[in-house]
């Protein structure tokens, strides 16, 4: 894998990392890990390793079913869909509510009580989610 290629292999159509991903899963365990207070590290998993591979066999086995069982194969490939939205939604909110405590919720109605640097980072975590849902 290059230095241009995320984790899985792929390089982002914009032709740059989003984040940090050429660095892989440096703790191996494939889990959500926020950056360094200087915003280093990889940008956060939605879904974590086990997820990802239990999800993975499972559509790989829909598709090698196809040629003995084609309905079967749809219908089988459809509910792994089904649950691949459901955890990216549960992750997504999951993750916007703890972005939007981390802000809102140290002050922010005085106006004080978070500074510009965290402000900063939640703003680039803001962009690199975003960036990544949209495939820039």
């Amino acid at each position: 894998m290059t230095d241009s290629a995320t984790h899985d292999g792929h390089t982002p159509a914009s032709g740059r990392e989003p984040g940090h991903a050429g660095r892989g899963d440096p703790h191996g365990d494939g889990a959500r890990h926020a950056p360094d207070p200087d915003g280093n590290g990889p940008p956060e998993l939605l879904l974590g390793a086990s997820d990802r591979d239990r999800l993975g066999q499972r559509l790989h086995h829909a598709l090698a079913g196809f040629v003995d069982s084609p309905r079967d194969s749809v219908a089988e490939a459809a509910e792994v869909l089904d649950e691949v939205e459901k955890q990216l939604i549960a992750s997504l909110q999951d993750r916007s509510s703890t972005l939007r405590a981390g802000w809102q919720g140290k002050g922010a109605s005085s106006g004080r009580g978070v500074d510009t640097e965290h402000l900063r980072l939640t703003l680039r975590t803001y962009r690199e989610v975003t960036e990544r849902l949209l495939g820039t």
